[in-house]
């Protein structure tokens, strides 16, 4: 997203009303969610800085929000730094201690959904307790998959119990060509539901040796010994805003 984002985090670009951080907020909470973790690193400490100017005045720490100011959101969010930027699966380790052992939902803020019931609420509502995974899932026109940068595909299939079993991300290539005469790929979708059990996979030993990130390729090739991943469809309108071209795509159409 350079260069719009040298002097601003691109999670406080503003969508129309609201910054783009904020949805996401506002998103966990219209699920039912009251703890949330925030993983920020160096040069985006404008995100801390825009929570803590919500901050109730109750004496909590600077490093932590109790409370939203409108009725609407009541949620306490925690902070976490990522000392270097070694990818996704590296942040989500870094929330380690907060989650505990506790199963935790994955939310990417620039990735939303416009839908009548909230794309987190929606995996919850298929959530059952145990060693499972459980993805969200699209399909996604192939004239809207270019916009789409880090949404993966999916090797996946239906069981009769018209549940959405996954077996692994796939390439451009595989998804591409699983997908041949069709009008859309499945992708995933930036929503996740993990157990505690995944923070065995996000270590050094995970990383992509091309990026030097742990980008969870590894993790799901790995995970897949002792997790089982579940796919959720989703219903409503997706929108990412991850790249320039993507977000000059979806502003006017998520903001009209």
């Amino acid at each position: 997203m350079l260069s719009i984002t040298k002097g601003t985090p691109k999670e406080l670009l503003c969508l129309g009303r609201q910054v783009m951080l904020q949805y996401v907020v506002d998103e966990a909470v219209a699920s039912g969610i009251e703890e949330i973790c925030v993983v920020t690193r160096q040069n985006k400490e404008a995100i801390r800085e825009f929570f803590e100017g919500h901050l109730s005045d109750n004496g909590e720490s600077k490093k932590a929000v109790a409370r939203w100011v409108t009725p609407a959101r009541h949620c306490r969010i925690t902070f976490v730094d990522q000392p270097h930027p070694s990818g996704l699966g590296d942040a989500l380790l870094q929330a380690r201690d907060f989650v505990g052992t506790d199963s935790f939902v994955m939310m990417i803020p620039d990735q939303l959904l416009r839908a009548k019931v909230p794309a987190t609420l929606q995996l919850l509502n298929r959530w059952r307790p145990g060693p499972f995974i459980w993805s969200s899932l699209l399909r996604l026109p192939k004239d809207e998959v270019p916009f789409f940068v880090g949404a993966r595909g999916v090797e996946y299939r239906e069981t009769e119990s018209g549940e959405v079993e996954i077996f692994r991300l796939t390439s451009e290539e595989e998804t591409r060509r699983a997908h041949a005469g069709l009008v859309y790929e499945v992708r995933g979708f930036g929503r996740t539901i993990y157990p505690p059990e995944i923070f065995e996979y996000l270590g050094a030993n995970f990383k992509n040796p091309i990026t030097g990130e742990v980008d969870l390729l590894k993790t799901f090739e790995r995970c897949t010994e002792r997790l089982r991943i579940f796919g959720v469809w989703l219903e409503g309108e997706p929108f990412d805003f991850g790249t320039i071209p993507s977000y000059q795509r979806y502003l006017p159409r998520f903001t009209g």
